[in-house]
């Protein structure tokens, strides 16, 4: 997921080695990359369709950008809520 989630970014910031370069789990998705307003809405458009995952906007907190590994953790608990729902639906 780590990787995916580097691309995108790298494809947002239009930064490919050098951003590419530095990306960590503990990069700091605010600080560090310094998404603007718009790019952050690309990323999380982004995040869902090529992880194809909804993200729970209600549980959502700026917490969960404080590193990458954080945003992975806050993801996956995502997905484990849809996988929940569909389980349910069926």
């Amino acid at each position: 997921m780590f990787e995916k989630i580097a691309d995108i970014l790298c494809e947002i910031k239009g930064e490919d080695l050098e951003l590419r370069h530095n990306l960590t789990p503990a990069t700091d998705l605010n600080n560090d990359v310094g998404l603007d307003s718009l790019q952050m809405i690309q990323f999380m458009l982004k995040i869902e369709e090529r992880l194809n995952i909804t993200i729970d906007y209600d549980e959502f907190d700026y917490i969960h950008l404080e590193s990458i590994g954080s945003f992975i953790e806050f993801l996956q608990s995502c997905e484990s809520k849809n996988h929940q729902y569909e389980d349910v639906k069926q």
